[in-house]
């Protein structure tokens, strides 16, 4: 991959960033509030690209938006996450993370040993967040 101007604001964007999920409009209109101003097909293939390279993680939300987030640095799979389903954010659930990992491994084991092959999976849990579920209390978003 090449070191170009909108690759260098697309990593530093998830640098600052490393607990977003963040839709290619998202990624789009953060790189031109940066400078970087790209289109939409190339920001498609730097996320793609990206996420190819293992850097960040492709998923698809409620909404069936496709949203990326940084890999997680365990490389064994993705952070569990919360979806609002009122504004659609993505938080990573960092609480008891170890221990889901540890679960998946398993689950992944089972189905390798049943002679399955290229497995992923991705956890998400869905309701409301702080934020939206009690707006004006000043709950975190």
């Amino acid at each position: 991959m090449r070191a170009t101007r909108a690759t260098r604001a697309l990593a530093a964007l998830y640098a600052a960033r490393p607990e977003a999920a963040l839709s290619e409009s998202e990624v789009e209109t953060a790189l031109a509030a940066a400078g970087a101003q790209v289109n939409k097909v190339t920001v498609y293939r730097m996320l793609d690209r990206f996420a190819a390279a293992g850097l960040l993680h492709k998923q698809v939300d409620a909404a069936r938006v496709t949203r990326f987030a940084l890999a997680s640095a365990v490389g064994d799979g993705a952070a569990p996450r919360f979806e609002c389903d009122d504004c659609h954010r993505q938080f990573r659930l960092s609480q008891g993370s170890a221990k889901v990992q540890t679960a998946l491994k398993q689950v992944l084991q089972a189905l390798a040993t049943a002679g399955h092959e290229s497995l992923a999976v991705d956890i998400a849990v869905r309701g409301r967040c702080a934020g939206c579920a009690h707006p004006g209390q000043g709950a975190p978003a």
